[in-house]
């Protein structure tokens, strides 16, 4: 019987901080069937490339780069939210081995709570979950919306988005902190999440990223 499960991970790159050498040994060990990736730059791009054969990336150097990819095809595009676009992708289960139904993607970073003006960007993150609910339920589907939410679960962002979808790592029973505000410190906040609808969360577990203040969160997701 062919594995029904499919590995995702997000990775914050620190706007090109992360380690090369053991981004490469990640991806290698890890081997996600499908990669999301924020603030990654050109340097982390390229070997991302390598990893995957499908998808997208818009790497830069402004911490807005983005980007999907994947080891069999998906089709991606932008995700229109309020100041900062995410991206979604379709993994089709005519070209994925593991499906039985079609599964989304939507990959997001939430802005910083932290940025001046606050109240502005108040407004940015009160804007971004409302374009992620209202999109995901125009439409029921099998999904994961993952990213760096900036939103611990006692953030009324991250409360917002779980009384909506699953929290995958609460569901699997396997939580755990995701960032730190410098690279070389024990996580402190889990603030990195996939929310899932119409998929069984298996797994979750967290792996540091040299480099960056963000560890990378992976999660196995059954699609029945």
């Amino acid at each position: 019987m062919v594995d029904k499960i499919v590995r995702v991970m997000t990775a914050n790159l620190l706007n090109g901080g992360a380690a090369i050498g053991l981004l490469r040994r990640m991806l290698e060990g890890e081997q996600p069937d499908v990669g999301v990736f924020q603030e990654i730059a050109p340097a982390q791009a390229r070997i991302v490339r390598r990893h995957f054969g499908f998808g997208s990336l818009d790497p830069r150097r402004d911490s807005h780069g983005m980007g999907i990819v994947a080891r069999y095809p998906i089709d991606v595009e932008r995700f229109e939210m309020t100041h900062r676009d995410g991206w979604k992708g379709l993994l089709s289960a005519v070209d994925w081995p593991q499906l039985d139904r079609d599964l989304e993607i939507i990959n997001v970073h939430i802005q910083n709570p932290l940025m001046r003006p606050w109240r502005q960007t108040l407004h940015n993150r009160k804007g971004q979950v409302d374009d992620i609910l209202e999109y995901v339920a125009a439409k029921r589907m099998a999904r994961v919306v993952l990213g760096d939410m900036n939103a611990s679960p006692a953030w009324r962002s991250y409360r917002r988005l779980a009384g909506q979808l699953q929290d995958a790592a609460v569901a699997a029973g396997t939580a755990r902190r995701t960032w730190a505000p410098r690279p070389i410190i024990p996580r402190l906040l889990r603030i990195d999440h996939a929310f899932v609808e119409g998929v069984v969360p298996v797994s979750t577990h967290t792996v540091r990223i040299k480099g960056s203040d963000h560890s990378a969160f992976v999660v196995d997701l059954l699609v029945e």
